[in-house]
């Protein structure tokens, strides 16, 4: 006999790059391992441990992509990180638009007339905005496509693609040419990429853009900057340019909701997370100290994700929602500081924030504390490709021998190795909401138990044609030697 009986609340906490590899200061441990953890330990110890390469073995992964993956929407497609950033800055999104990021780029000339960063990641650009006011609506006559330019802070921006007078939609599946976060390379040309859905508007999108850039290039130039933008008196070169990144096409995605049965909601802080959530159709909770900015959360991590898990515990506690996603920005932030004690120091100010959860019932939620990447300390990839730790936490995990939470210690655990795509499934079947795979109740594969499919309604039948009566004639000669008996004589 199986019971009637509610889901238990899931709350998903990630410890953004808190996950790393060994020092020799730190007596060769990871950060993790030489701090002070007694609560992630003592949470190790009451529930099941293992570990996940989030993107594959080796393979350097982001906060979105992971957290994309972590939310169940492994196999579906990936809209594109500057996507995210234009739904996190409340921006309009329509089916179909194209959405990549801008930023301004200190940048010399080289003697091949190639541009080769040298500055701008964090550099304000205080003409900014009103340069990108002078580029929005720009129109690209080769292709009809409309330019539209929605300006952030530091010098950032979002470009959205119109198809405008074109004839065939613009595709997001285009290179960056900002060759990202290190200096010292050459701007690049945007390209359509391999395998792209539509070929052609990808190569016709990537043509449109790298003529958008240039003519923004000629438009700094022009409206010159306290130290001009031209690099010499010749005007052969500029000082900087535009570049973008991150470029996607915006398509809707099947809710969180309908994909898992639950209602959710992330408790973070961050255009990016904000953005995330509003994809999936999540509600989004702006929480942690002065409005949860990332600097305020590092100068003091233990009040930031405290104020996020309060809020978190709420939430599940009040039934507002059954899932709630808790992110904490510090110990990535830490890492990039290149300091390896500073994340130490964080880690454990993290720990001692995590508290309140030793107070929750096991027996009444299920909890997972895990990380979305490895982030090494001053390291050169800003992330790395090593595997996080991850515990689980309820009523029926299987708990393991596994006595502390740390890279190594969680590879002797009994949950094993997870795909960060695993990762929620496997909440959902602690939570007793997992959807039962031989039943299909909707046009897609749900991971949670649903709701309800679509209600069938009655509609009256049309009467049956008096000569579709008669027993239909056997359609094949196999049937037809079904109804003899043995040495052919007939039944």
């Amino acid at each position: 006999m199986t019971r009637e009986c509610s889901p238990l609340p899931i709350l998903l906490v990630v410890l953004d790059g808190m996950a790393d590899r060994l020092y020799p200061e730190l007596g060769d441990r990871t950060p993790l391992e030489a701090a002070s953890t007694p609560t992630m330990d003592r949470l190790a110890r009451e529930g099941q441990s293992g570990f996940c390469y989030p993107l594959g073995p080796g393979r350097v992964p982001s906060t979105e992509l992971v957290h994309f993956r972590f939310f169940g929407y492994e196999g579906h497609p990936f809209p594109g990180r500057a996507c995210l950033e234009a739904l996190g800055a409340g921006l309009p999104c329509e089916a179909g638009d194209v959405f990549s990021f801008l930023a301004m780029r200190s940048v010399t000339r080289e003697p091949d007339d190639t541009y080769r960063v040298v500055g701008g990641y964090g550099e304000a650009f205080d003409d900014a905005p009103e340069r990108y006011a002078d580029l929005d609506g720009w129109r690209d006559d080769s292709s009809g496509y409309r330019f539209e330019i929605f300006s952030l802070e530091r010098g950032e921006a979002v470009l959205r693609i119109k198809q405008g007078g074109a004839e065939e939609p613009p595709c997001g599946e285009v290179t960056d040419s900002d060759p990202f976060f290190f200096t010292g390379l050459p701007v690049l040309r945007p390209q359509p990429s391999w395998g792209a859905s539509r070929p052609g508007a990808a190569a016709l999108t990537a043509e449109a853009l790298e003529r958008f850039l240039s003519a923004a290039a000629e438009a700094l130039a022009r409206a010159g900057s306290p130290a001009g933008n031209r690099a010499d008196a010749g005007g052969s070169g500029f000082r900087r340019l535009l570049v973008s990144k991150w470029t996607g096409t915006y398509e809707p995605l099947i809710p969180f909701e309908e994909l898992t049965g639950l209602t959710g909601a992330v408790v973070a802080s961050g255009r990016v997370m904000r953005g995330l959530a509003r994809s999936l159709g999540l509600g989004f909770v702006r929480s942690g100290i002065s409005g949860g900015s990332v600097d305020a959360g590092l100068t003091d991590p233990a009040r930031d994700l405290g104020e996020k898990l309060e809020t978190a515990l709420e939430l599940l506690s009040s039934g507002e929602v059954g899932f709630a996603h808790v992110h904490a920005k510090a110990a990535d932030e830490a890492s990039h500081s290149g300091e390896v004690g500073s994340k130490v120091a964080v880690i454990e100010e993290l720990d001692r924030a995590l508290a309140p959860l030793i107070g929750v019932p096991p027996e009444r939620s299920v909890l997972c504390v895990t990380s979305d990447h490895c982030t090494p300390v001053g390291g050169r990839t800003v992330h790395w490709g090593d595997s996080v730790p991850v515990l689980v936490r309820g009523p029926h995990v299987r708990v393991d021998a596994v006595r502390s939470f740390g890279e190594r210690a969680a590879t002797g655990g009994t949950l094993g190795q997870l795909r960060s795509g695993d990762l929620l499934p496997y909440l959902l079947c602690q939570a007793d909401a997992a959807h039962f795979r031989g039943a299909r109740p909707k046009p897609f594969a749900p991971l949670g138990m649903p709701r309800s499919g679509e209600p069938w309604t009655y509609r009256e039948a049309k009467p049956y044609p008096a000569d579709a009566r008669r027993d239909p004639a056997p359609r094949n000669g196999a049937e037809r030697e079904t109804e003899r008996g043995a040495g052919g004589a007939r039944r």
